[in-house]
């Protein structure tokens, strides 16, 4: 059993090699890559950007007040992030 255990890892660590080698050949300094890259990476942050305010905003009244005044102040961010929380959560606190 650990046999099999370790020659998965092994392969694991290979094929992370082979990644790590490929983009440092082949992407690393590669324009269009790098464009491409940086589009799909602005593009991920202004998808998202709304709904991290909202966690950052949600995090904060959990520290600092209560979770019943994020909940009554913005009802609107909570339900931006509410696919974070299972339906029993919700529940508990509405």
């Amino acid at each position: 059993m650990e046999d099999t255990h370790i020659e998965t890892l092994k392969k694991y660590k290979q094929r992370l090699q082979k990644k790590r080698e490929t983009y440092q050949i082949k992407y690393k300094n590669d324009p269009i890559y790098m464009q491409k890259n940086r589009e799909r990476a602005k593009s991920h942050y202004h998808r998202n950007k709304e709904k991290q305010q909202a966690l950052k905003l949600y995090r904060y009244y959990v520290r600092e007040k209560s979770v019943e005044e994020f909940l009554d102040y913005h009802p609107d961010k909570f339900l931006i992030i509410s696919d974070r929380f299972t339906e029993d959560q919700i529940d508990q606190l509405i």
